[in-house]
């Protein structure tokens, strides 16, 4: 019988020895000058007492890719694009000398999870940003070489959550148009179930009632002109409704048409909003009060995150900052004559 070969210690046994995590190991031998000096003598002392011995192969790939990130979504079809938002992270990686690439999954937490945690073992990418859910659970009991961060923007659908959801701009609208005179309005959403619409109906009933207006129903469908059409085609002749908040410009785009096909003026008659801002709002006739969302201040951050996960520092401090703000516009008026208190 022959005597089985020693294994070789990893840098994981070297880290297990010394009490610290893999990716202080890592940064010891990348760049000493980055990890205190009580943790510097912990994995000398590691190192000497296993006899460790970096795998120069897999080191120099690692050198070689260093400069890459992968940046994890949900792979869906879906009419939101994420282009902004991915932009400006690509640009945020770029500014820091790091280049991008886009890895779609198909599946939910856990498939995300096991292409993280392949694409960070591979030592061919410098981290692995997830703009999705991850399976925090896996990826606690697993070692990844290089850092894995979740930034969860995103459902499995490619729906907007986390920060996306902030509804801090309805009750600024709701205000200014109770200011205005308004008492009767109507909500106009995207489709049922769909996280983004939910919490926007949500805060607008809230709002409605705490400012004492009187809501003349909800209409719900997909994010498209032709529901906001439907939705004021389904208003009586004589529906004192004078405000419609709508929950993106689209279905706004299209209630002001219906209402200018009946002969309801906007904002004469019939004041309304959108939410997103997109290139076209400013641009209809009158130009839509909107919601302006800074998904490129997303992209930032999340980037700015996992690069101080690669560096060793505190992202502690890195918060999400506001994304919504208001753009008034000309379609938001004073309540007619006649149909106020």
């Amino acid at each position: 019988m022959g005597i089985e070969g020693r294994k070789r210690p990893t840098m994981i046994d070297v880290a297990r020895k010394a009490g610290v995590s893999h990716m202080t190991v890592s940064r010891y031998l990348n760049d000493q000058d980055t990890v205190r000096q009580a943790k510097r003598e912990s994995i000398e002392a590691a190192i000497e007492e296993l006899g460790y011995r970096p795998n120069i192969v897999a080191r120099s790939m690692r050198t070689r890719r260093s400069g890459l990130l992968s940046l994890l979504l949900p792979s869906t079809i879906n009419p939101f694009s994420p282009a902004r938002l991915i932009s400006a992270a690509a640009l945020a990686a770029h500014g820091e000398g790091f280049e991008v690439e886009i890895v779609q999954v198909d599946g939910g937490a856990k498939a995300r999870t096991a292409k993280a945690l392949e694409l960070a073992d591979s030592q061919l990418v410098g981290g692995v940003l997830s703009l999705g859910s991850l399976d925090l659970d896996s990826l606690a009991g697993a070692a990844a070489a290089v850092p894995i961060v979740e930034f969860e923007v995103f459902d499995d659908h490619l729906r907007g959550v986390g920060p996306l959801l902030r509804v801090d701009p309805v009750p600024i609208l709701m205000k200014r148009l109770r200011e205005l005179g308004h008492r009767h309005v109507f909500h106009v959403g995207g489709p049922e179930r769909h996280p983004a619409s939910d919490h926007r109906q949500a805060a607008y009933e809230k709002m409605a009632r705490e400012l004492g207006m009187q809501t003349h129903g909800v209409v719900r469908g997909p994010w498209t002109g032709r529901t906001g059409l439907a939705a004021v085609e389904s208003l009586s002749d004589d529906t004192r409704v004078t405000a419609v908040v709508c929950s993106n410009d689209e279905l706004a785009a299209g209630v002001m048409q219906g209402a200018q096909a009946r002969g309801w003026s906007v904002p004469e008659r019939m004041s309304v909003t959108g939410w997103d801002d997109n290139s076209l709002a400013a641009f209809l006739s009158p130009p839509l009060t909107t919601v302006a969302v800074a998904h490129e201040r997303l992209g930032v951050v999340a980037v700015q995150r996992l690069l101080a996960e690669i560096r060793g520092k505190d992202a502690a401090g890195l918060e999400i900052p506001s994304l919504n703000s208001v753009v008034w516009r000309g379609s938001v008026g004073p309540v007619p004559e006649g149909f106020g208190e």
